[in-house]
């Protein structure tokens, strides 16, 4: 230690437990904080790709401040699969949903020029993959209390023996 100190070796317990709460808040805020991305007037048309599977569905999402056409393009592959011009304000979304049929889909939203919005865009997957770091977290948490509580039982069991001598 810095101090000149020592201290005593890390138990497994308390490893795995740190490992797996961290996964599972981590993921927790990396999955599921999704914040719309503001678009003003001057900004250059937002774009984005994702790899996706067969039957994921991509949606997009844009709510303008005031009355404005958006555009949406969708390509899959670098083949355009989706091209709508739609109307947009605070209260009527322009929303775009597309199913993939698996591989590179990229996405361009446009705003007129005197527009300033938020985009929202989801992907929604059809297998089960964004829960493996949730599934892997909550075993390696558990490993940790199992591992923890079995340390706390062989501290109990141990004998301690002392000679008083007087």
């Amino acid at each position: 230690m810095a101090g000149g100190g020592t201290a005593p070796p890390l138990k497994l317990g308390d490893v795995l437990l740190l490992i797996g709460v961290s996964l599972l808040i981590g993921t927790l805020f990396i999955q599921g904080w999704d914040t719309p991305v503001k678009m003003n007037p001057e900004d250059e048309p937002l774009e984005g790709t994702s790899r996706t599977f067969s039957g994921d569905v991509l949606k997009i999402s844009v709510v303008t401040e005031e009355e404005s056409n958006v555009r949406i393009e969708v390509f899959e592959d670098g083949e355009e699969v989706e091209d709508a011009t739609l109307f947009a304000n605070r209260n009527t979304p322009a929303e775009v949903s597309y199913e993939s049929k698996g591989g590179q889909v990229s996405w361009k939203v446009s705003l007129e020029l005197n527009a300033t919005g938020e985009v929202d865009v989801d992907l929604e997957r059809v297998y089960f993959l964004d829960f493996i770091p949730y599934i892997l977290g909550a075993l390696i948490t558990t490993a940790g209390v199992y591992k923890k509580k079995s340390e706390g039982e062989e501290k109990e069991d141990a004998v301690l023996d002392a000679i008083i001598e007087g």
